[in-house]
């Protein structure tokens, strides 16, 4: 594996559903996390980067942390959940 992928989806509070945002290619992390609640956290730090690098508005995002295949569909979920962004 050479990348890690989040996927990342923008909660609209006034339509109430999510939509695409952004998709971050990430460096695997060394070691490999065995459990979910580590990629959580990982996913979260490099959220917290992007969004502060590239000025992201405050707001519930969603993420999913997944492995793909070379036509950029996901074969592995390692993690996925909401994270709550304010700067």
């Amino acid at each position: 594996m050479d990348v890690v992928w989040l996927d990342v989806q923008m909660w609209t509070p006034l339509r109430g559903h999510l939509h695409p945002f952004t998709d971050i290619e990430c460096d695997v992390p060394d070691p490999l996390p065995a459990q979910t609640l580590v990629w959580e956290q990982w996913a979260h730090d490099h959220l917290a980067a992007v969004a502060v690098h590239d000025r992201w508005q405050p707001g519930r995002y969603h993420f999913t942390a997944e492995r793909r295949d070379r036509a950029g569909h996901a074969v592995e979920v390692f993690a996925r959940g909401y994270w709550d962004w304010t700067p």
